[in-house]
Formats: C-alpha cells, sequence, structure tokens
C-alpha cells in the first residue's frame, strides 16, 4: 500500500483510469447512439417500403404487376421482402431459398393490431435462419379484414455488422490512448515530479545542515518555479543566518574569554604574589563588570529580537527626557572640553516606552561624546518631521567612519576599530540595541558619517495622536 502513496503513481494510476473511461464511455455512446440512430433508420427504411408496396397494392388490378414491385424491392432494398396471405403462406420472398415464411409468425397480439391497420415491428428469433432478425409487418386490409401482409426483414447480424467495424476500431484508438498515457505519463513525470524529488533532495541536505544546497531544474510550471524559487531563498536566509550564527558565537567567545584571561591571569598573580593584591582585585572587579555588561546587553538583544516582546505604547515627553539626558552627560562631555548644544521642540509628545527610549539617546549621546575629538561641539535637535513623525539629530565633529565600514556599523559586535575594544570597554552592541528597539517603535533609524569630519545620527519616531473627546 505504501507504493499507492507514491505520487508518481497517483498521477500514473489517474491518467490511466481516466483514459480508459473516456475509452470506454466513447464505445458506449457510440454504441447506444448506432443502435438508437442506424437500427432505427433501418426500421424506417423497411417501413417506408412497406408502406409503398402497401400503396402499390391497392391500386394495381394485376397481382403479377404486384409480385413484380415486390421483387424490384427486395433487390433494391437488401432485405427479405415477402407477401404473405391465410391461403398462400408465401406467395413471394425474393432473398429466401427456403420454405419461407408462415403468417404464423405474427403471433396474436401483432396480429390483432395488424388487423386494426397498424404497421408492427419485430425483433425475434427466424424459424428457419435459426438467428434474430429485423421486421416490419405491413397489413393488406379489405372491408376491414386482414387478407395478407407485407413482411419485410433484414437478420440483425447485417444491421450490428458496422458495429463490429466501430468495436475494431475503438481497440485500435485503445490501443493509441495508451501509448499517448506512456508519453504524457513521461512528460508529467519530468515536468513534475524530477522536480519535486530534486526539492525534497535540496530539503534534507539542508536539515543535514548543509544550507549552500540549491534547487538547480527550472520547471515549466509557474507553481513549482514559485515553490523552487521560495526554497532557493529559504536555503540563503539559513545560509545566512548560520554565518551570522557561527560569527556571534564567535564573538560573544572572544568577549568572553579575554575577561576570563584576566581574572584568571590575576588571580594566580595575587596568590603568587606577583602583583599587589589591591591591584589585581581592582582587574579581577573591572573585568566582572565587563563580562556583566555584555551579559545584560545579550540577553536585553535577545529580548527585543524576539516576535513577542512588545514594548508599552504610551505618551513620551520625549523633549523632556533628551533635554534630562544632556544635562546629566554634560559633565562628561565638559571634562573633554566638548560642547552640546540643543535644540528641541518642548511640545514633542512620541508613542512609546520613556525607559527605552532614554536608553537610546543615553547611548546615542554616549557614543558622540566618546568619540568626539577635544573642543568640539555636539548638535542635538528634537524637531516635527513629515508623516507625523518627530526626528532627533545628534550630530557630533569626531573621527567619523569609513564609508565601506558604515553599512555594518549596526551589525552585532562590529567595531571601527578593533584595536581600541580594550580601552573604550564597549561590548559593541550598543547600536544593534539601539536599532533594535527604534524598530519597536516602528521608528528609523538612520546613521551618516565622513571619515575625520564627524557622524551623524537621525531617528523619526511616530508622533502620540490624542484622541478628540467630544463634549
Amino acid at each position: 500500500m505504501e507504493r499507492f502513496k507514491s505520487l508518481h503513481v497517483r498521477i500514473w494510476l489517474a491518467l490511466g483510469i481516466l483514459f480508459i473511461t473516456i475509452v470506454f464511455v466513447g464505445m458506449y455512446v457510440i454504441s447506444f447512439l448506432y443502435e438508437r440512430l442506424y437500427v432505427d433508420e433501418q426500421i424506417n427504411s423497411l417501413m417506408t417500403s412497406g408502406e409503398e408496396l402497401q400503396s402499390v397494392y391497392h391500386n394495381y388490378d394485376s397481382e403479377s404487376a404486384f409480385l413484380w414491385r415486390v421483387q424490384w424491392t427486395d433487390q433494391s432494398l437488401g432485405a427479405d421482402v415477402a407477401f404473405l396471405t391465410d391461403e398462400h403462406p408465401l406467395i413471394s420472398e425474393g432473398n429466401s431459398d427456403n420454405g419461407g415464411i408462415h403468417l404464423d409468425f405474427v403471433d396474436a397480439t401483432e396480429r390483432q393490431a395488424l388487423e386494426s391497420g397498424e404497421t408492427v415491428v419485430m425483433l425475434r428469433n427466424h424459424p428457419s435462419y435459426d438467428q434474430e432478425i429485423l421486421g416490419v409487418a405491413v397489413p393488406l386490409n379489405e372491408n376491414q379484414e386482414l387478407t395478407g401482409v407485407i413482411l419485410l426483414s433484414q437478420p440483425l447480424a447485417s444491421v450490428y455488422e458496422p458495429l463490429g467495424e466501430l468495436r475494431v476500431l475503438a481497440l485500435l484508438l485503445l490501443a493509441i490512448v495508451i501509448a499517448l498515457l506512456i508519453v504524457t505519463g513521461r512528460v508529467i513525470s519530468l515536468e513534475a515530479i524530477k522536480p519535486i524529488q530534486q526539492m525534497q533532495h535540496t530539503a534534507l541536505k539542508m536539515a543535514e545542515g548543509k544550507f549552500q544546497e540549491r534547487v538547480h531544474h527550472q520547471p515549466r510550471s509557474i507553481e513549482l518555479k514559485r515553490l523552487g524559487e521560495s526554497l532557493n531563498y529559504l536555503a540563503q536566509t539559513l545560509e545566512e543566518e548560520e554565518k551570522t550564527r557561527r560569527t556571534f558565537i564567535g564573538n560573544v567567545s572572544h568577549e568572553l574569554r579575554t575577561p576570563l584571561s584576566y581574572i584568571k591571569g590575576y588571580a594566580e598573580a595575587i596568590e603568587k604574589n606577583v602583583v599587589d593584591q589591591k591591584t589585581g582585585i581592582t582587574i579581577i572587579q573591572s573585568e566582572t563588570e565587563s563580562m556583566l555588561h555584555l551579559t545584560n546587553d545579550l540577553l536585553d538583544l535577545t529580548k527585543l529580537q524576539s516576535v513577542t516582546y512588545t514594548i508599552e505604547q504610551e505618551p513620551v515627553a520625549f523633549a523632556e527626557i533628551v533635554h534630562d539626558l544632556i544635562t546629566r552627560m554634560e559633565i562628561t562631555a565638559n571634562r573633554h572640553n566638548i560642547q552640546i548644544q540643543r535644540n528641541l521642540d518642548d511640545a514633542a509628545i512620541i508613542t512609546g516606552d520613556a525607559k527605552r527610549l532614554e536608553q537610546v539617546v543615553r547611548n546615542l549621546l554616549d557614543n558622540a561624546i566618546h568619540y568626539s575629538n577635544p573642543a568640539t561641539t555636539i548638535y542635538v535637535s528634537l524637531i516635527p518631521w513629515k508623516d507625523q513623525h518627530y526626528r532627533l539629530t545628534i550630530q557630533d565633529e569626531g573621527v567619523g567612519i569609513p564609508k565601506d565600514q558604515l553599512a555594518y556599523i549596526k551589525d552585532r559586535f562590529y567595531r571601527v576599530n578593533d584595536a581600541r575594544t580594550r580601552t573604550d570597554g564597549g561590548t559593541g552592541l550598543g547600536l544593534a540595541i539601539v536599532e533594535e528597539i527604534i524598530k519597536k517603535h516602528h521608528g528609523v533609524l538612520t546613521i551618516e558619517s565622513t571619515l575625520h569630519v564627524g557622524t551623524t545620527v537621525h531617528i523619526d519616531l511616530p508622533e502620540y495622536i490624542f484622541d478628540e473627546v467630544s463634549s
């Protein structure tokens, strides 16, 4: 039974059943129509000839002339024509070489119909030929009495002979249909089954982790072609995700290995009295905080990237948040002789989560201060923007970002200068977290930068729309 679950086998069976059904239904329809049309036509022909002889019988005074007409009809019609009476059981039967047919051949019911002047159609066994015949009996009445019968008959074998030829033709047609079935099945197998089998092979390879596999066969069917393209797109996405996963694991391993190496090294140095105990413990605490910071950022990023994670959708006085953070971070900026100029629309109300928005602004301001050159200015503005949005812009006059690296700046663990990692203290996850928060707020994060000139960050966030309360 497992074999019949195969799509390949099912297609062959369906085509076979369909074609054979068509042939047999066609044969049945032909037989039915032949019997209804051709046989009926033969009956009508016999009845017409019989009625003509009936007319001749009544109009001709000479019996010999009538019998001559009977013989002529017999020869031209191709059927047996007999003139029957009670006194003369067989006056003439043109094609008969035997004793002929008696009037007793007509049964009582049919004789009664003949006496009433009705023409009778008969299908029965011939008493002399021992075969079924098609017969038409035409009454000859005088003074409302039956005086004779004109019987026109034809063996059914001759009537159905053309049908036998049709059956031979149908068998030939069946052979052609079987050949077409083989060809059609082959074509369908190549066009449908083979691409599906290749897709199955590709899917199994993908399940084994071989995401570089692709569906190379391009079927003509639009549906199968789209299915193959979808599978290739899935494979490409999984391959990219696998590369990202490996890079992510490698980066996490590197970020954790470095502080762990410091902790292990200084712990051993303290144990052997190689370094001052207080200095060693301070460094161990610093590296522990770095690990904790990294772990918290990883957990935060994972949570933000979850589909099920949602943020609060409340009105937020965004200008107030930006103003407070600038005030708090100006102390750090002033240490490096960096000024912060602000232009904030105090009426800016944003839809979102106040704590998450504060996290975004703090991260961006920290980066701007961190990478600005001394004695420069950071410009912060919050203004109304198009499509009922507000735009926050933070522009610094710092080191800038190379053009070829700008596209990767928001990737996890990406740093423009890896050499600064230890001294800068960042995890490389800040902008990745910022972007996820902005996405959750249905906003857009844009970064523009010119090397040795500075960096400009734009954040577009939807304005909070107050419901109109009718009085």
